[in-house]
């Protein structure tokens, strides 16, 4: 009996060692199969989000609310206020009153009122500087006569306005220069009037074709290819390799402007710094590699360099002993600027709200996240022209609390989040940099984002993709310093043709001062003679 009990014992023993083992296994296996879960989760969410990126609209522009339609609610079609009705009232509306119902909805629907007749805001008014060409449309003289066949006297014109265009043409200009001296003598003992300085003296063109070409090219991104085409088909015959002397030469020209640019963006507060990829032909290699162009961005002016690589010694070099504020990405590459006696580092919150925007459709959590950063950009668009003091006080009044609300929902979040997903990376992102991101309430004067970088270099985008690469890395620098003309000549509203026109021809007198002779200098003279 006793050794039975045993045996019993000894199987209960066994058995429930076997179910121990059993239940380690089912966890184990419900463990895996959460985080399978988990993973498929996030590339599921991966997939939506480049469904989103490639089909989807681009803005991240945010609307609170947009997520839902809110079916719960009575929902009212206004199409115009003559016939908006609710639609939970069209059931029960009598027909002999559904007319007073629809303006009585309408009205309270709060929906836009028809444009009253009479009140169209009109055409654009034309430009007054433009060239204008007058043509003459007369009346048949059969059907100029009265009744009784006399012929009715001219009263007047009726003048009607149109845009039109003319091609640009190309011209030959010359230039006859007139000879002094004794007839039948020397050519040693004759005077000749001197040719007008060019920035190609025994060249085939004028200056402004020079700035035509190069206008072509990086303002309106125009490939020299189709120039020589264009130019092919007016009954001049030009060449790429003439084209590219042109580029040199009025980046050549340009260079001290550049650099006096330079030296303004290295004195202000603080620098707006990014990059984007360009690529670079490399014989030999059978591909082309792949270049930088660094953009430098003050509040005042900008300028962009041409490097070959990405490493971080390029920003470097050019901010030098920098002290000031550098509004930048999360790049390692950046680090170097950082640190005690060196640049601080001001962290980009529109990238951050990028991380949660492009999966905020996948994560609650990343929807309520940019509901909150958008808060920030609110109180940014309430201040508007503020001044600095002013924006500092009501940052550290309105925005700080915000920031604190976002810090504790991303330390929340972070708990239970899969360090491997989409969302993690954002919190990441975020939390990595979080003393960066808070730095733009200690000074009114600092941006909340690198937005105007990016914006410098979209022009460098759409360029691409008509030119394609840059042919050598000397012409990359060329690119670089007309870009930055170009880009400042946007900055202030001037013509980048007229501008460089002018300025080149200042440059012929012999003028060094180049700080005058910046977009920005020549705009606050245009300004002060505006006043």
């Amino acid at each position: 009996m006793e050794s039975e009990l045993a045996e019993h014992r000894a199987s209960l023993r066994l058995l429930r060692g076997q179910l121990a083992e059993r239940e380690q296994e089912a966890h184990d296996l419900r463990r895996h199969n959460e985080e399978l879960q988990a993973k498929l989760d996030a590339l599921q969410h991966r997939i939506e989000g480049l469904n989103r990126r490639i089909y989807g609209a681009t803005s991240e522009r945010h609307h609170p609310g947009q997520q839902s339609i809110g079916l719960t609610a009575p929902v009212e079609i206004a199409e115009d206020a003559s016939t908006s009705i609710p639609v939970a009232a069209v059931a029960t509306t009598p027909a002999s009153s559904a007319a007073t119902t629809s303006a009585a909805a309408a009205t309270s629907a709060g929906t836009r009122r028809p444009r009253p007749p009479g009140s169209h805001p009109g055409r654009r008014r034309l430009p007054a500087s433009a060239e204008v060409v007058e043509t003459d449309l007369d009346v048949p003289a059969g059907d100029r006569l009265d009744e009784h066949g006399q012929p009715l006297p001219f009263l007047g014109w009726r003048v009607s306005e149109k845009w039109d265009y003319r091609p640009g043409a190309y011209l030959i200009r010359r230039f006859r220069r007139g000879i002094y001296g004794q007839p039948f003598s020397v050519a040693q003992d004759r005077i000749v009037a001197a040719m007008p300085a060019f920035l190609i003296p025994r060249g085939a063109m004028t200056d402004a074709a020079l700035i035509h070409t190069v206008v072509e090219k990086f303002a309106d991104h125009l490939p020299l290819y189709r120039q020589v085409a264009r130019a092919d088909r007016a009954g001049f015959q030009l060449s790429r390799s003439t084209l590219v002397t042109h580029v040199a030469a009025v980046a050549g020209a340009m260079a001290p402007i550049v650099a006096a640019l330079t030296d303004q963006v290295r004195a202000a507060p603080f620098i707006h710094l990014d990059d984007t990829p360009i690529r670079l032909l490399d014989p030999g290699r059978g591909h082309t590699a792949t270049a930088r162009i660094w953009v430098y961005r003050s509040s005042a002016a900008t300028v962009f360099r041409f490097t070959t690589t990405r490493e971080g010694r390029h920003p470097a070099e050019f901010l030098g002993d920098y002290r000031g504020h550098v509004v930048a990405d999360g790049y390692a590459g950046h680090e170097r600027l950082y640190g005690l006696d060196k640049a601080v580092h001001c962290a980009c919150w529109a990238h951050a709200r990028r991380k949660f925007s492009d999966i905020k459709h996948g994560y609650p959590c990343a929807l309520a996240m940019v509901e909150e950063i958008q808060r920030l950009y609110q109180i940014e668009r309430d201040l508007g022209g503020a001044s600095d003091a002013e924006r500092q006080r009501v940052r550290l009044e309105r925005s700080r609390p915000i920031l604190a609300s976002i810090g504790d929902r991303l330390d929340r979040a972070a708990l239970g989040r899969l360090p491997a997903s989409d969302l993690g990376n954002a919190i990441d992102y975020a939390r990595k940099r979080w003393r960066q991101l808070n730095r733009f309430v200690e000074h009114g004067w600092l941006p909340i984002d690198n937005n105007p970088a990016e914006n410098a270099l979209r022009p460098w985008a759409i360029g691409r993709k008509n030119w394609l690469f840059v042919g050598s890395p000397a012409a990359g620098e060329w690119a670089a310093t007309i870009a930055t003309i170009i880009e400042n000549c946007r900055m202030q509203d001037l013509d980048p043709y007229r501008y460089l026109c002018d300025t080149v021809a200042e440059l012929h007198t012999g003028r060094t001062d180049y700080a005058a002779l910046t977009p920005q200098a020549i705009a606050m003279q245009r300004d002060v003679g505006a006043a």
